[in-house]
Formats: structure tokens, C-alpha cells, sequence
């Protein structure tokens, strides 16, 4: 895994893309994650996650898991927060290979919203 950073974009806070979409889920908190080495499909999980209707968000979900297919994934990004939702995020360590290797990396992320990504057993 590299070093992934999603600038800000003036314009729209998070709140702001929130109150946007209609339907949606509001995932946080990074928990598991898994990558194949061509770095072409993947899936994670995240600790807890929101529903969103009518541009609010409403009840709380646990452990939703994403999965996709990455340049598809990139593609359906559609709205990026401002720098009020700028934050660095981090995970000890990265493992791969066989023997273990393992790699420190870090993220730089505002918040953002993607269409029609694979939820759980459903697309939102």
C-alpha cells in the first residue's frame, strides 16, 4: 500500500455534501482492509457508518464493509469537502508477501462521496 492523499476542494464542507444526497451511508472509521497485489479489487470495513435520507444523516449502522473495483471506484467519486474536513489518518502498519513484509503509511483525506459503490450485500 502507498501513501493515498485526497486534497481538499473549495467549496463544499462535509455537512454540505451530507445535506446533498438523498440516499446514502456516511461511512467512518476505518477498521479492516484487504487488497489484492495488483491492487485492483478490494474490500473494507469501517467501525460504524450512518444512514443518510433526505440529506441528513439518521440511524447508526455497524461494521458496514465496501468493496469494488479501484479505477471504478475513483471514477464515481463525484464531490470532495473543503479543508474543513481535511484530516490525517493512519494505520500502524501495512503487511504483504511472504515472508511478512510490513510498511507504515499514512492518508490525508477530506470527505468525499462516491456513487454506486458495493455496501454490504447491496449498491448505494
Amino acid at each position: 500500500m502507498t501513501n493515498v492523499n485526497l486534497l481538499p476542494r473549495p467549496g463544499m464542507s462535509l455537512d454540505e455534501i451530507v445535506a446533498d444526497t438523498d440516499d446514502g451511508l456516511y461511512l467512518a472509521s476505518n477498521r479492516s482492509w484487504s487488497i489484492d497485489d495488483r491492487r485492483l479489487n478490494f474490500q473494507f470495513s469501517t467501525e460504524i457508518a450512518y444512514e443518510i435520507k433526505g440529506g441528513r444523516k439518521g440511524r447508526l449502522l455497524k461494521n458496514p464493509t465496501y468493496t469494488g473495483i479501484t479505477y471504478e471506484f475513483w471514477r464515481s467519486c463525484d464531490a470532495i469537502g473543503d479543508e474543513s474536513s481535511y484530516r490525517m489518518l493512519g494505520t500502524p502498519n501495512c503487511g504483504k508477501g511472504e515472508p511478512g513484509q510490513v510498511a507504515h503509511v499514512g492518508h490525508a483525506v477530506s470527505g468525499a462521496r462516491f456513487r454506486d459503490v458495493q455496501v454490504g450485500v447491496g449498491k448505494w
